[in-house]
């Protein structure tokens, strides 16, 4: 519980996004172990599968977040596959 008091104020006083990602993403790490880590010493395998959707949860709001933050194209652009993009013709961009 210490480390992530430690890493959230890393995640606070970071001077770039990335310090903000990497803290973020240590948190995630350290709160799902400690779910984890509680399901083993009760014996109730129900806190695997919370552990599970909260670092999922906090790999698609990291990347939300990314998207959000971080400007460029964000476009699927995927050789060979049509109808994914805008284009009617099915050419890739």
């Amino acid at each position: 519980m210490a480390l992530i008091l430690v890493v959230l104020l890393r995640a606070i006083i970071g001077p770039t996004i990335i310090d903000r990602f990497i803290s973020i993403n240590a948190i995630t790490s350290k709160v799902s172990v400690i779910i984890l880590l509680m399901a083993f010493i009760k014996e109730e395998f129900d806190f695997i599968d919370i552990a599970f959707v909260f670092m999922l949860c906090g790999f698609v709001g990291t990347l939300w977040i990314l998207k959000v933050l971080a400007p460029g194209d964000w476009q699927l652009k995927v050789p060979g596959l049509k109808g994914f993009d805008d284009n009617k013709e099915g050419e890739l961009k």
